[in-house]
């Protein structure tokens, strides 16, 4: 447990870095709603919460004498493949939530409408569905470009390798930097940045003999999951294919102690909740897999369902499952896919294997 003066020392911290973090998000606040008021009738407020582990802001919006209240997260991009992450984020405040980001297409605009998910964005696109309150506008332009990055390369893919590795070890934060870039499968100055960058997030702190400790794990997750399959999968993705038997999987078991069930297989054997449109595999045994594929009359097809990724790891999962992916990964492959369903199904993994994680003392 925390002591009285640690638990001031991170409350402090927390606020200090939050500050410093939040320019990029405030701004596309602050023009969203401004978008907002131009080409509606509507009064939009944003004010700040207060809480690390709550969302970033609370959101008024008022109407002839009515008024709604939204708790609302802020994204700085918002691409089909971050969905599921973004609204699973967004579903446990308690509060109605609603995504703010810079831009929204078309396509996200109409997946989010059709998942009854508010949003605003910086080019005037919104969606609200709160009766009498109804908005929807979708085409406006994207923003101009903005010279404006955010500096955190700890979600950028060397650094989402880390970031797994502390997320799914926990403790392993106090570790040297030597055993932490070993456990990630990255080198070791990339082990510094991206600790620097948690203390710039206050995700980080420094507790003097106790070492250092991972704090806001909840918010972390939430964002390297948003991150994972826009910049990390992508880079480790070696190709799609296609079974002929459409059942193949489940009769059949993987080559090799380095090969994982990963994604919606992985779900349906971890909670039989889902049936299972694609499969996706993790390995580092290329040579030996390449042949169980062909062994199993599964052939190289760009349109296949059957999705083979580079294991990107070199920590042993602590739990039942060795044939199966950590469930921090499988979460995040099924949110990746913006499917109702899998999202529905992440819920229950995040619950039933993945909260434990993320307690704190």
């Amino acid at each position: 447990m925390f002591t009285k003066n640690e638990q001031v020392q991170i409350a402090n911290k927390k606020g200090k870095n939050a500050m410093r973090t939040r320019t990029a998000e405030n701004k596309i606040l602050r023009t969203a709603l401004e978008k907002l008021e131009k080409t509606t009738e509507l009064t939009a407020e944003a004010y700040p919460e207060v809480d690390p582990e709550g969302p970033d802001a609370v959101i008024r919006i008022t109407w002839q004498g009515m008024e709604w209240h939204f708790a609302a997260e802020v994204k700085y991009t918002l691409t089909p493949a971050m969905i599921g992450a973004a609204v699973q984020q967004l579903r446990r405040h308690i509060a109605k939530g609603i995504l703010v980001t810079k831009y929204v297409t078309p396509q996200v605009a109409d997946i989010l409408k059709e998942m009854g998910t508010p949003f605003l964005d910086a080019a005037g696109n919104a969606y609200l569905n709160e009766p009498p309150l109804f908005v929807f506008i979708k085409g406006n332009k994207p923003p101009e470009r903005d010279t404006e990055k955010p500096p955190i390369r700890a979600f950028r893919p060397t650094g989402l390798q880390v970031v797994f590795a502390l997320i799914c070890n926990p403790d392993l934060e106090r570790a040297q930097y030597r055993e932490i870039a070993q456990a990630a499968d990255v080198a070791l100055g990339t082990v510094g940045w991206v600790m620097r960058d948690l203390r710039q997030l206050g995700n980080l702190v420094e507790m003097g003999k106790r070492g250092r400790r991972l704090i806001q794990k909840e918010k972390l997750l939430a964002r390297w999951a948003t991150a994972y399959p826009e910049q990390l999968r992508p880079k480790k993705l070696l190709g799609t294919f296609k079974a002929a038997n459409t059942d193949w999987w489940k009769e059949t078991e993987l080559p090799g102690p380095e090969t994982y069930w990963g994604g919606e297989i992985a779900a349906a054997k971890l909670t039989q909740h889902l049936k299972p449109q694609t499969a996706t595999i993790y390995t580092r045994e290329l040579k030996v897999l390449f042949e169980w594929l062909i062994k199993n009359r599964i052939r190289q097809d760009p349109d296949g369902n059957i999705e083979i990724v580079r294991k990107f790891w070199k920590f042993e999962p602590d739990w039942e499952y060795p044939n199966l992916t950590h469930p921090v990964l499988i979460y995040a492959d099924l949110l990746a896919t913006a499917d109702a369903r899998n999202i529905e199904t992440a819920r229950i993994i995040y619950d039933k294997e993945i909260a434990r994680l993320l307690r704190e003392d």
